[in-house]
């Protein structure tokens, strides 16, 4: 919470996933599901996997369209020349992209998890169209082998 009783742009963005705490979560799962993924553990067909990568692609799309101005506040605002000016536009900087509780470093963290599981995604629906792949090959040897 900011000191006047708001709430941070960053504890916004991340409630939007449902708290700093639900983010983080989320994050450590994509990563864990693109390692399973990756592993073969995990693997969906083509239409759950078309829904599945819809939405994150949706979630995506949002996030590019705020990614523009989430980069101005990489940089520290141009308040004037003196000295007072320059200190509170490092403060404004630091406030914005200082740690991991900043807006920055939070959209930055939403926009791997992001990626992260549409590659898990993806990589899921390869490995379930190899093993169905697999398992009509296998079938097709055993009736081959049956019609003997």
């Amino acid at each position: 919470m900011a000191e006047d009783g708001a709430t941070t742009g960053a504890a916004q963005l991340a409630g939007v996933f449902g708290g700093e705490a639900n983010l983080n979560a989320m994050h450590a799962d994509a990563k864990r599901m693109l390692a399973d993924a990756k592993a073969g553990k995990w693997a969906v067909n083509e239409e759950t996997g078309s829904h599945l990568r819809r939405a994150v692609t949706q979630m995506q799309d949002r996030m590019t369209d705020l990614a523009q101005r989430i980069q101005r506040l990489q940089q520290a605002p141009k308040f004037g020349n003196d000295d007072y000016a320059k200190r509170a536009a490092a403060h404004f900087h630091a406030a914005m992209d200082s740690d991991e509780q900043s807006l920055v470093r939070v959209f930055l963290a939403a926009k791997d998890m992001l990626d992260s599981l549409l590659q898990a995604i993806e990589i899921a629906i390869s490995k379930y169209d190899a093993s169905d792949e697999a398992a009509t090959q296998a079938l097709n040897t055993f009736k081959d082998w049956e019609s003997r």
